[in-house]
């Protein structure tokens, strides 16, 4: 079974963490850099200090999916705003679980693992700056298990929106050992995103996302990188499927790329990443060889 650690951060930079999927320790803390290992799992809390909306709630499990690097200038919201490296030691992390658990919902549970008395400022001595070890057993599994359930309910009733369904595109690209970068820029377009893998230095994919808006724009987007580098085409549509289907046909005006786009439905999208999220879905890719 994974370890999981308690990671506590401000609200801007746990988003910051789970958009870039990367994670970084003071040099203070580098010791930790030792002790968390490719495969053990952070449970990420947000500080009520300066926050908005997920306020003294975990807010994500992310897994370490690679070794710790020294990074020499500043990424963070807070570094970008003193100029100077504050988490010199960085990581690279996947989401396996994102949404709000309030600590105060399951509060009573953490008391029967962790012990009666426990407030929000208590928690921090289990966060891993403080206790310098991973959480007790069935702590980490519970809260990862919490957010799992949050997101069920979440996809079944929620409107989908384009920034959601961009972070599932970059998560799933990912997961399947692609460097991702939002709003790539090929001359005087921009695609939603871009999937690198090495040797090959141009986009290997490129992504487009349709939540609304204009489809022709999308397409001339794909269109250009097909024509520029080749890439292979994603459109994810969240609606106008019938629209999309007219344009690619034998008489629609980017029916070029018929055979080089696959679309795929928001909710397939979804489905994919939280199949992708399973160890057991991990496991038998790392066994095929398809991802490392």
């Amino acid at each position: 079974m994974p370890e999981y650690w308690l990671t506590m951060l401000d609200e801007e930079n746990f988003k910051y963490t789970v958009e870039r999927g990367i994670y970084g320790l003071p040099e203070s803390a580098s010791g930790l850099a030792q002790l968390i290992k490719p495969g053990h799992r952070l449970v990420a809390y947000v500080m009520k200090k300066g926050c908005r909306e997920l306020c003294q709630s975990f807010a994500a499990v992310l897994e370490i999916a690679g070794e710790w690097r020294k990074s020499t200038k500043p990424i963070w919201p807070d570094e970008r705003e003193k100029g100077i490296v504050l988490y010199p030691w960085v990581v690279d992390v996947r989401v396996l679980a994102k949404g709000r658990v309030e600590f105060s919902k399951v509060k009573e549970r953490l008391e029967e693992l962790l012990g009666r008395g426990l407030d929000a400022k208590r928690l921090r001595l289990y966060a891993l700056y403080y206790a310098k070890r991973p959480l007790p057993p069935g702590v980490g599994e519970f809260l990862e298990e919490e957010l799992r359930k949050g997101q069920v309910t979440e996809a079944r009733g929620a409107e989908f929106t384009h920034e959601d369904l961009l972070t599932a595109v970059v998560e799933v690209g990912r997961w399947l050992d692609f460097r991702v970068e939002r709003e790539y820029h090929i001359d005087n377009f921009r695609v939603d995103a871009a999937f690198f893998k090495p040797p090959r230095a141009t986009p290997f994919a490129v992504v487009e996302v349709h939540v609304g808006g204009d489809i022709y724009k999308d397409l001339a987007g794909l269109k250009h990188a097909y024509d520029r580098y080749g890439s292979k085409l994603i459109y994810v549509l969240a609606g106008d499927e019938k629209a999309v289907a007219r344009l690619l046909d034998g008489q629609g005006a980017f029916h070029e790329i018929r055979e080089h786009v696959a679309v795929i439905r928001a909710e397939e999208l979804l489905k994919l990443r939280e199949a992708l999220r399973l160890d057991g879905a991990r496991r038998l890719l790392k066994w095929l060889e398809l991802v490392k």
